[in-house]
């Protein structure tokens, strides 16, 4: 039966075809204005700034040393031992019954190789020697953090955050493969409860990966907070900030905070630029890298 004008089905399936459709125009006009977006970023003399734009490039243009490759090829084989891993998970720590399997995990949280991609340039040639990540999940994201943090110092910290116990002892056996395991830290347990230690007793992170929450208050609250604990030069990456109307808000609240530098909108991420040494305030880009 066809849906009547005036009825709440009606009124989403119209809401979600415009989404859609302002989706695609907004991709389609940051692809065919990529070299011009690029160029305008290329003005501003930020060394920070720079460095994001050519991890960037490396990443649009696939531009890999055979190391890196080999990197990604020994990660994309651990991708594949989480399609195979039925490993069941509980939810217990949420107050929940409910359960998975860790491949099922996988594949509803796993963001493609590119964005992984991406985030290895951004550590490794931002030269990251304190990070933090707040949403381990099956630890993905880790081990491209760690693979590059890696090539640049023997010692370094790397702190990552999830409720799912089970995922944490996942996680830590994959780092220990990666990296000795005073490099990093997997911290587990509710956020309400670790979040706050990690605010009382960590500085000086120099990127900052926020992919924990999909809700606008809470991230406007890790932003907030964690801007306490930050290096005077700072990256912070956001996941899935077109993900609902609510990230879309937290998004372009936090873009347009007073310490906010530079921010560049991939559809996907959002980046910021902190810097304390830079003048430059609230200067905002939108450029195409994936549609995945």
């Amino acid at each position: 039966m066809a849906m009547k004008p005036g009825s709440n089905h009606y009124t989403r399936s119209k809401n979600n075809t415009i989404s859609k459709i302002n989706k695609h125009l907004q991709i389609m006009k940051n692809r065919v204005l990529f070299k011009s977006y690029i160029n305008q970023i290329s003005a501003y003399d930020n060394p920070v700034l720079t460095q994001v734009i050519n991890s960037i490039l490396k990443v649009k243009n696939k531009s890999y040393a055979i190391s890196d490759q080999h990197i990604f090829k020994s990660i994309e084989n651990y991708r594949k031992e989480l399609t195979l891993n039925t490993k069941t998970i509980s939810y217990e720590i949420f107050n929940s019954n409910a359960k998975s399997q860790v491949h099922e995990i996988y594949r509803l949280a796993a963001s493609s190789p590119i964005w992984g991609e991406l985030l290895y340039f951004l550590v490794r040639d931002n030269q990251s020697k304190k990070i933090l990540e707040i949403g381990t999940n099956v630890g993905i994201s880790g081990t491209y953090i760690l693979h590059a943090m890696k090539q640049n110092f023997e010692h370094f910290k790397f702190i990552t955050m999830e409720g799912l116990v089970q995922l944490c002892d996942l996680s830590n056996e994959k780092f220990k493969s990666i990296t000795s395991e005073h490099n990093f830290d997997v911290i587990s347990g509710l956020y309400e409860d670790t979040f706050p230690v990690i605010i009382e007793n960590e500085r000086d992170f120099d990127l900052l990966f926020i992919d924990g929450n999909h809700q606008k208050e809470p991230t406007i609250m890790y932003f907030n907070e964690l801007k306490k604990s930050m290096s005077s030069k700072a990256i912070f990456v956001f996941d899935d900030i077109n993900y609902s109307e609510e990230m879309k808000e937290a998004w372009n609240y936090i873009k347009t905070d007073e310490k906010v530098n530079f921010s560049i909108d991939l559809y996907k991420w959002g980046i910021l630029i902190i810097d304390e040494s830079e003048k430059i305030k609230n200067k905002a880009f939108g450029i195409h890298l994936s549609y995945h």
